[in-house]
């Protein structure tokens, strides 16, 4: 009686406080919170304004909600904190999903899957460097803070130093800059300034394969639904193949 008790309650508040797709339909602005940016996945142009394949995904649910976009950017290693906070109603913004995250967050079904890989500078490597090279106490290693390349790098390289980052774009320019001898990051943005700076190269090999999927707050079983659905739908019509060989391949970044 008192199990039957409880469900019947638990029914009444879902009903009485409907689900997050229900109140960003009625409010007309979907929150997103990011970090700086991940480009070739979200960034800021020169005008300021979003960009990324991200960026042009969350345009294309806007567009199906009928609802204005607007972005939060954050610190990356406050942006679950954010969330349940409420100071924005997802996090779209290249997380990887971990047992860890979703005892805080529910995530939907992966996007988009990536790994770990190691960017170098090429003045300080002729050849691309391997786990037992960069495993050394004479190594540094940068990594943004909070983030699954240093989860990689204190299990992996666990010899060597390693020196976290608030942003991304800081761990990369310490190994462009040869304050620092390589980092361990995700293979899109690795790629991505390797492009940026000529002296930075990425290994071929990954060291980790992760999921990337969307952050909503616990027990919004509704929303989980419909965002698992919209992800399908991008996949099945081609939407998210095109965007992504507009951005990976065509993108003409502009340094």
């Amino acid at each position: 009686m008192k199990k039957l008790l409880l469900v019947l309650v638990l029914l009444c508040m879902t009903l009485a406080f409907g689900s997050l797709i229900d109140d960003v339909k009625q409010r007309g602005v979907l929150r997103v919170g990011q970090d700086a940016g991940y480009m070739p996945l979200y960034g800021t142009n020169p005008d300021g304004d979003r960009i990324g394949l991200e960026v042009d995904i969350l345009k294309k649910m806007a567009e199906i909600l009928d609802v204005k976009l607007e972005f939060v950017v954050v610190n990356w290693d406050g942006i679950i904190p954010a969330l349940v906070s409420n100071k924005f109603d997802i996090i779209w913004s290249a997380m990887t999903i971990t047992p860890e995250r979703a005892l805080r967050v529910n995530f939907t079904d992966p996007y988009l899957t990536v790994g770990q890989i190691i960017l170098y500078n090429t003045n300080k490597y002729e050849l691309p460097p391997t786990e037992e090279d960069l495993n050394d106490p004479d190594v540094k290693i940068a990594v943004q803070l909070g983030s699954t390349g240093a989860e990689a790098a204190n299990r992996l390289l666990s010899e060597a130093q390693i020196f976290m980052f608030e942003t991304i774009d800081e761990a990369a320019f310490q190994v462009a800059s040869g304050r620092a001898d390589a980092m361990i990051f995700d293979s899109i943005y690795a790629r991505f300034m390797a492009k940026k700076y000529d002296q930075l190269e990425v290994t071929e090999d990954l060291l980790t394969r992760e999921d990337f999927g969307v952050a909503i707050p616990k027990g919004d079983f509704e929303t989980l639904q419909w965002m698992n659905t919209f992800i399908q739908w991008i996949k099945t019509t081609g939407t998210l193949q095109e965007l992504q060989d507009y951005w990976f391949v065509e993108y003409e970044p502009e340094f």
